[in-house]
C-alpha cells in the first residue's frame, strides 16, 4: 500500500496529539528562523512570511471512567431460560484489549485469580457440579446447570434482574463500618423520597451480626468475592459501587468482632447469627482459598461443634442446637443462674430452624476443606429423626408439636406448619444423601399443598418458608436432581417466583433509595428489618444455582435406628428425662 503522508498526519494527531503538536511548534519556529537568517545574510532571495491563523488547541484530556458492569434488563419474555449470566457491559478504551474474551461475566475462566476453579458459590453437590469454566469443583457455577439446557425451572431473565436490584439495595444500605444494621438502617435512606423503615419503627442489634452475614452470602451467591474487579453502577442513585470492596468490607466487619472461642455476638453468643457468620466464612474460604478468611471460619466451625447439645438418652450421642450455646448454658450454672433442673433443660433444648442452618455451614465448611467431625453431622440428624413424623410433619422442638402453629411476635400471620418439614428436609439432604428417603417425598407432598401466595391482607407472605421451601424442592426434584419428574419444584418455582417478584419495591424516581428491596414485612421481620426481607428473597432468588445438587454422585447413607432411640407411633422417641416441649414462642 502506498504511503499516505495525510493519513500518516491524521493518525499520528488521534494517537499522540501533543507530539504532532510540538513538531508542527517547531517547524513553524525553524521556518521563521530560516528566513530570518537568510533575510540578513543578504540573499535577494523573498521568502513569503509564514503566517499561523488559527492556534491549534489540544483536546482536554478526560479521565477515562473505570470498567462498569451491569446487569441487562428485563426483556419482555421472562421465561426465556438464562444458560449464562450475562453482563452488560460498558467498554472503555483499553489498549490491546482482546475482543474475544467473554466480557462482562466475572466467573468466566479469564477473569478468575491464579489457582481458582471457576467457582461462585458453594455447592453442596460434588463434582462436576454446573457447567461453566468446565473445571470440576464442589462449588456451583452461576450460570445455570443442566436444568437451564431443556429440563426447565431454572434462572429467568426476571428473576436475575431482581437479584441485581436486590444486590444494589443491599449495598446502599451498608454501613460505614461495613456491617448491616437493623437499628440505624433508616440512616442510610435517601433524603429524598419515601423511607424503607417506618421513623417510629423500633429495632435493636442483636441481630446485625446475622445480618450482615445473609446480606454477604447474597453477593457470594451471584458469584462474587472479596477479589471481584467489577464494579456496580446504581443507577437509582447515580453511584458506582466496587463490588470487592464491599464484601471485603463486610467480612472484615465479621472478622473483627470474632472472639477467641469463634463466636461474633456480643456480650453472649446467639447461635442464629454464629451459624450464619460460620457460613458465609466458610464460602468466602471456599471460593478464594484465602487465608484470611480461613482461620476464622474455622474458628467458627469449632464454635458450632463445641456449642452443639448432648444427646438426652445416649451421654456419649450428640443432638442439635438452639439459641444458646453449650458453653454459655455452663457457664450461667456456674454463675449461679440456673439450678440443676433449669440447667438439664437447657442442656437438651434444640431447634429444627437453628439446627438446620447450622447443618448448612456445617456443610460448606466440609466442602471447602475444613475440619468437620462426621459425628457432629450425625447428631443433627439424629435430632431431626426425633421431631419428624412418616407423613413428612416436622416439630420444632419436639415431636408433639409437627403440624401445630407457633405462637409468638407477629402471630397474627398465618403460620405455615410445612416450613419445618423444609427445613427437616434440608437437613436430611445434606447429611444423608439419601434420595429414596420416603420422609423427602412425605415432606415434599405438604409443601406443594401450601404453595407461596399473596393474601389480600398479605397476612400469607412468608420469606422464609419461601427460601427453605424452595432449597429443600429444588435439592428433591429440581433441574439437576436424580428424579426425572420435576413434579414438585416445577409447582412450586412458579408461584414462588411470582410472588417473590411482585412484593420487590420498583420504585421508578430518581435518588429513591427503596429501589430493589423487599420491604413489605413477613412473620419474621420484627428482628431483622427490610434488610433481612430483601436478604432472604435475593438469596430464594438464587437458589438455582447457588447449590449443586447434593444426590447426584453421592452414595445413598441409610441409617438404621440407632440402639439409643425407639420407634414409636411413626416417630424416633429418644425419651429423654423432660422431653422438650414447644414454648409457644417458636420465634
Amino acid at each position: 500500500m502506498a504511503f499516505n503522508p495525510v493519513d500518516y498526519v491524521k493518525t499520528a494527531y488521534q494517537n499522540s496529539p501533543w507530539v504532532v503538536i510540538s513538531v508542527a511548534f517547531h517547524v513553524v519556529l525553524g521556518a521563521a528562523v530560516v528566513v530570518f537568517t537568510f533575510k540578513d545574510s543578504g540573499t535577494k532571495e523573498e521568502v513569503p512570511p509564514v503566517e499561523v491563523s488559527q492556534r491549534v488547541e489540544a483536546p482536554p484530556v478526560v479521565e477515562q471512567p473505570p470498567e462498569e458492569i451491569e446487569r441487562k434488563a428485563v426483556p419482555k419474555n421472562e421465561e426465556a431460560e438464562i444458560v449464562d449470566f450475562t453482563e452488560e457491559y460498558v467498554p472503555t478504551e483499553i489498549k490491546d484489549e482482546d475482543l474475544h474474551l467473554k466480557r462482562g461475566d466475572p466467573t468466566a475462566a479469564e477473569n478468575l485469580p491464579p489457582g481458582a476453579t471457576g467457582g461462585t458459590s458453594i455447592g453442596v453437590g460434588i463434582a462436576p457440579g454446573h457447567y461453566g469454566t468446565g473445571v470440576p469443583s464442589t462449588f456451583a457455577s452461576r450460570r445455570a446447570g443442566p436444568g437451564g439446557k431443556g429440563r426447565g425451572g431454572g434462572a429467568v431473565q426476571a428473576t436475575e434482574a431482581a437479584v441485581l436490584e436486590g444486590m444494589k439495595w443491599l449495598i446502599r444500605h451498608q454501613q460505614e463500618d461495613g456491617g448491616w444494621s437493623a437499628e440505624n438502617l433508616i440512616s442510610k435512606c435517601s433524603e429524598k423520597g419515601p423511607k424503607c423503615v417506618k421513623p417510629d419503627e423500633v429495632y435493636n442489634k442483636n441481630h446485625d451480626e446475622g445480618l450482615t452475614a445473609l446480606s454477604l452470602l447474597c453477593f457470594l451467591g451471584a458469584g462474587y468475592d472479596n477479589t471481584s474487579k467489577q464494579n456496580i453502577v446504581d443507577d437509582a442513585m447515580g453511584k458506582r459501587y466496587y463490588i470487592g470492596q464491599v464484601i471485603k468490607n463486610g467480612l472484615t466487619n465479621l472478622k473483627d468482632k470474632q472472639n477467641e472461642e469463634g463466636s461474633f455476638t456480643s456480650p453472649r453468643a446467639f447461635m442464629y447469627n454464629e451459624a450464619l457468620a460460620a457460613l458465609v466464612f466458610s464460602e468466602a474460604y471456599g471460593m478464594t482459598s484465602s487465608r484470611a478468611w480461613k482461620d476464622p471460619a474455622q474458628k467458627a466451625i469449632n464454635f458450632l461443634v463445641n456449642s452443639q447439645k448432648p444427646n438426652p438418652s445416649n451421654s456419649t450421642g450428640l443432638w442439635g442446637w438452639r439459641y444458646a450455646s453449650k458453653q454459655d448454658i455452663i457457664d450461667r450454672r456456674d454463675r449461679g443462674e440456673l439450678d440443676q433442673n433449669a440447667f438439664e433443660s437447657e442442656m437438651r433444648d434444640a431447634d429444627t430452624s437453628v439446627t438446620t442452618w447450622v447443618v448448612m455451614a456445617l456443610k460448606s465448611a466440609s466442602l471447602s476443606g475444613l475440619d468437620v467431625p462426621q459425628e457432629t453431622m450425625d447428631g443433627a440428624l439424629s435430632f431431626i429423626d426425633y421431631v419428624s413424623l412418616k407423613d413428612g410433619r416436622v416439630g420444632y422442638l419436639s415431636p408433639d408439636g409437627a403440624g401445630q402453629a407457633l405462637g409468638g411476635h407477629n402471630d397474627h400471620f398465618q403460620y405455615h406448619t410445612s416450613v419445618m418439614s423444609a427445613l427437616g428436609m434440608l437437613t436430611r439432604t445434606f447429611v444423608s444423601h439419601d434420595i429414596d428417603d420416603p420422609k423427602l417425598e412425605a415432606g415434599a407432598k405438604l409443601l406443594v399443598k401450601d404453595l407461596p401466595e399473596i393474601t389480600k391482607d398479605k397476612l400469607s407472605i412468608d420469606y422464609y418458608y419461601w427460601y427453605y421451601g424452595s432449597l429443600a424442592l429444588n435439592q428433591f426434584d429440581g433441574p439437576e436432581s436424580p428424579r426425572k419428574s420435576q413434579t414438585y419444584w416445577n409447582q412450586w418455582n412458579e408461584r414462588m417466583k411470582e410472588c417473590v417478584l411482585q412484593l420487590q419495591d420498583k420504585n421508578t424516581d430518581a435518588d429513591v433509595c427503596t429501589r430493589g428491596g423487599w420491604l413489605t414485612p413477613d412473620r419474621w421481620t420484627y428482628s431483622g428489618s427490610p434488610i433481612y426481607c430483601t436478604a432472604i428473597n435475593v438469596l430464594t432468588l438464587e437458589v438455582y444455582y447457588r447449590y449443586g445438587n447434593a444426590f447426584t454422585g453421592h452414595e445413598s447413607k441409610k441409617k438404621g435406628p440407632s440402639s439409643d432411640t425407639r420407634k414409636k407411633d411413626g416417630k424416633t422417641d429418644p425419651k429423654p428425662a423432660d422431653p422438650a416441649k414447644e414454648d409457644g414462642k417458636g420465634n
